[in-house]
C-alpha cells in the first residue's frame, strides 16, 4: 500500500502549537486554583470580637439589605376599619416639665408563672387585663401596623417581634399607656434592653402601678427621637415621654412598644394586644380574638397563617385579617391563655377563623364587645 503524502510543517504552525500548549497549561493552572479558592473555608471571627457589638452591626446590616424587599411588601391599609368615632383615651396630653436623665435601672428578680393554660370560658373572661390606653393620641396613628405583629418574622426578614409597632410621623407625641414610674430613660448604647446595644435606640421603660398575679408589669417604649421623661418621675396616664423617631435598629419611624410581665428584659415580653383597650366604633369597644394552634401532642405550633374572616359583623366593608402564630424563639404567651396569636380591635360580630395544615381547619367565633375571645385548633402537621 503506498504511504500517504506528509505534508511539511511550517514554523508558523509549529509557533501556533507551541503557543496553544502553553495556553492551555496556564488556563489549567489557572482554573485549579480558582477551584480551590472557591471551595477553601472563610476565616472565622475572632474570639475578641463583641458578640453584642457583632449582633448589633449584623443585623442592622441585614435591616439594610432588607427594607427595600420589606417596603415592596403588601402595605398595609392607611385606616382600620372604618370609625365613626375613635376614643381610646379622652384625657388631655401633659406635656413634660423637664428633660431625659440617661440612668439604667435594675429589674426584679423573676416570678414563676403557671404552666396550666385557661380550660374554660369563664376563665379567659376572669383573666383579661385590658388595662392600657394608646401609647399614641388618638388623632394620629394609634393602632398596631399588621404586617409586624408580636411574634411575627415579617415572613423570615425579621427578628421574632417582641411588641408592636405604631407606624408615625418622625416627631409624633408618645404618651404613657398607664401609670406608674419611669425605670429607664435614654439609650440602650450601654445596657442591653434588646437583642443588643444599640438596638432600640433612645427609649422610655415605665413600670406600671398596677400589677398581674403579683408579678410587676412594665411598658417599653422605643425608637424614640426625643426622650422627655426622667428615671424616677412618676407617671400618669397621658403623660408626655417623648417623640416617635427612628433610632436604634428601626426601618421608618415608628413607635416600638412592648409589655413585659416578671422583669425588665428581652425575654419577658407579652402581646401588648392582650393589655390594650379596644378601639371604639359606634361608642362601642370591638373585641379582641386569641387563641392556641397546637399539634395532636398538645406542643404550639410556630409560624402558621391564621386567617380571620367576617361572616356578619357590625361595619360595612369589613376585611379578612392574616396573623402568624407566634416564632419559638424568645417568645412568650399570656400567663393564663398561654395563647400563640392574638388579634386587637376586631369589629364585633361572627368570625370564621381557619387554619391550613394538610387540611383546612374551620370554626365560628363570636367576637363580643371589649372582651376576649378565643378558639383553639388541635391539628396534623405535614
Amino acid at each position: 500500500m503506498a504511504n500517504k503524502a506528509k505534508f511539511p510543517t511550517s514554523n508558523f504552525q509549529l509557533q501556533i502549537s507551541s503557543r496553544l500548549r502553553w495556553f492551555i497549561l496556564g488556563f489549567g493552572i489557572w482554573g485549579l486554583g480558582f477551584i480551590l479558592s472557591a471551595c477553601s473555608t472563610p476565616p472565622t471571627a475572632s474570639a475578641n470580637i463583641d458578640p453584642t457589638a457583632f449582633i448589633a452591626t449584623r443585623v442592622a446590616e441585614i435591616l439594610t439589605q432588607q427594607a427595600r424587599d420589606i417596603v415592596t411588601l403588601t402595605a398595609p391599609p392607611t385606616t382600620p376599619e372604618p370609625f365613626a368615632t375613635i376614643t381610646p383615651f379622652s384625657g388631655s396630653i401633659n406635656l413634660p416639665t423637664a428633660g431625659a436623665t440617661i440612668t439604667p435601672q435594675p429589674a426584679p428578680p423573676p416570678t414563676a408563672m403557671p404552666v396550666t393554660p385557661c380550660a374554660d370560658s369563664a376563665c379567659i373572661t376572669a383573666s383579661e387585663h385590658l388595662w392600657l390606653e394608646r401609647p399614641i393620641p388618638g388623632d394620629y396613628t394609634n393602632f398596631p401596623e399588621r404586617n409586624y405583629a408580636y411574634g411575627s418574622t415579617l415572613q423570615g426578614l425579621r427578628e421574632p417581634h417582641h411588641g408592636v409597632e405604631f407606624e408615625n410621623p418622625s416627631g409624633t407625641p408618645i404618651i404613657a399607656a398607664g401609670a406608674g414610674t419611669v425605670i429607664v430613660a435614654g439609650n440602650d448604647a450601654t445596657t442591653a434592653y434588646g437583642l443588643a446595644t444599640n438596638f432600640y435606640g433612645n427609649l422610655v421603660v415605665v413600670q406600671l402601678d398596677q400589677t398581674y398575679g403579683g408579678q410587676p408589669v412594665f411598658n417599653l417604649y422605643a425608637h424614640m427621637k426625643d426622650v422627655t421623661a426622667q428615671v424616677g418621675q412618676r407617671v400618669k396616664t397621658g403623660d408626655w415621654l417623648g417623640t416617635v423617631g427612628q433610632t436604634g435598629v428601626a426601618v421608618g419611624p415608628h413607635l416600638h412598644f412592648e409589655v413585659r410581665v416578671g422583669r425588665n428584659d428581652y425575654f419577658s415580653s407579652r402581646n401588648p394586644e392582650l393589655w390594650l383597650k379596644p378601639l371604639y366604633y359606634n361608642a362601642k369597644p370591638y373585641g379582641v380574638l386569641a387563641g392556641r394552634v397546637v399539634d395532636t401532642q398538645g406542643r404550639l405550633v410556630s409560624a402558621y397563617t391564621v386567617v380571620v374572616r367576617p361572616e356578619a359583623v357590625e361595619v360595612d366593608n369589613p376585611r379578612t385579617k392574616y396573623i402568624a402564630t407566634y416564632a419559638q424563639e424568645t417568645l412568650n404567651g399570656d400567663n393564663a391563655l398561654q395563647e400563640n396569636f392574638a388579634l386587637g380591635d376586631l369589629p364585633v360580630g361572627t368570625y370564621t377563623v381557619s387554619v391550613n395544615t394538610t387540611t383546612i381547619y374551620r370554626q365560628t367565633v363570636t367576637v363580643t364587645s371589649g372582651h376576649v375571645s378565643w378558639v383553639e385548633f388541635v391539628v396534623n402537621l405535614p
